[in-house]
């Protein structure tokens, strides 16, 4: 039996490694600014996407939760961003993977559930799958695997129809210069063409999915919070 080792696992590895190097960097400068003085560097973008992203949570599900959650919302969010967008370089995108969205997702669904049976109960929770009526527990028990399907295919379309678009782009204008005499052995058409392109299936699509993605993770997990604590 022959173990395949697919390409998105060494990107996965290598984007885990720069963000936690970037993280290193960040507390290092961090630990030499002076707090008397306005922040400037490194340090102030590693406050700016804190603040961010405990705004953006506590916006979203209550502050009480910021303290939890903040810090994995914003490591998924350089997370996404960064797999999104190393498209750009040529490179395996470990989004386009579905095997990765799909526990991305997971993680998202748990964490919801997590929530649900803390707010409700073991045994409200229980027998809100069979609210209204008991038959009912078949729809409900969709609707708690919805979210799954539903945020895994969403990243991972959206990124996969772009790699296979631009892949698409790239051999049409490597074909349209052929036909051009004397130059037409480089895909001097491509260069042209392809950064507009770039810029929205890869930048702003890439921006758009991972920012749909936080924020459903952080919606559905507000959602199962008490009324009471629920913004």
């Amino acid at each position: 039996m022959t173990i395949v080792i697919q390409p998105e696992v060494f990107y996965i590895i290598t984007i885990t490694a720069l963000l936690c190097l970037f993280c290193v960097l960040c507390k290092r400068s961090l630990n030499k600014m002076d707090p008397m003085e306005k922040p400037k560097g490194l340090g102030f973008f590693a406050i700016w996407i804190v603040e961010t992203v405990d705004n953006m949570v506590e916006s979203n599900t209550n502050k009480s939760k910021v303290k939890l959650l903040a810090p994995y919302i914003g490591t998924l969010a350089m997370y996404l961003l960064v797999s999104n967008l190393i498209g750009l370089l040529g490179l395996t995108q470990p989004t386009g993977n579905y095997s990765v969205t799909l526990a991305l997702a997971l993680i998202t669904v748990i964490l919801r559930e997590r929530e649900a049976l803390k707010t409700n109960g073991l045994k409200d929770y229980i027998k809100g799958l069979f609210d209204p009526i008991p038959p009912f527990i078949i729809p409900n028990l969709f609707g708690k695997i919805a979210p799954l399907v539903s945020m895994s295919l969403r990243l991972f379309g959206n990124i996969l129809s772009g790699s296979i678009i631009m892949t698409l782009v790239y051999a049409f204008c490597s074909w349209l210069s052929s036909l051009v005499p004397f130059i037409g052995a480089f895909n001097f058409i491509g260069p042209i063409i392809a950064p507009v392109l770039h810029a929205y299936f890869d930048v702003f699509a890439g921006c758009i999915q991972m920012f749909i993605f936080i924020t459903l993770t952080q919606v559905y997990i507000g959602n199962e919070l008490p009324l009471e604590e629920n913004k």
